[in-house]
C-alpha cells in the first residue's frame, strides 16, 4: 500500500510546526507515520492508532526504533479517552 496525497497530507498536518502531540488515527503499515516522524517538528511525538493486531505488531517495531512514536491497539474513536488531557497539535485519518 503506498500512501495516497502523502505530501500534501504532510504539508497541511505539519505546516504550523506546533509542538505536542501529532495523530495517526489509521496506522495501516506505517506508511504515513515514518514520514510523519522524518518531519516531526520539536518537542513533537506521535501516536498511531490501529485495530488490526499485523498492524499494531508493526507499529510496535517502530516503537522500538523512535521513542517519539507510540502504537495504541484501540479504534481510532478512542482517541479523546486514550489522549485525554493532552495537547494535540495535528489528527490525521486515512480512510
Amino acid at each position: 500500500h503506498l500512501p495516497v496525497l502523502l505530501q500534501e497530507t504532510l504539508d497541511a498536518l505539519l505546516a504550523p510546526g506546533l509542538p505536542g502531540i501529532y495523530v495517526d488515527g489509521t496506522f495501516g503499515r506505517g506508511g504515513h507515520s515514518t514520514e510523519i516522524l522524518k518531519r516531526l517538528p520539536p518537542g513533537g511525538r506521535l501516536v498511531a492508532f490501529d485495530v488490526d493486531p499485523s498492524a499494531v505488531a508493526v507499529g510496535k517495531e517502530l516503537e522500538r526504533m523512535d521513542s517519539r512514536f507510540r502504537i495504541v491497539h484501540r479504534p481510532f474513536g478512542d482517541i479523546g479517552e486514550v489522549l485525554k488531557g493532552e495537547r494535540l497539535a495535528g489528527v490525521m485519518i486515512d480512510i
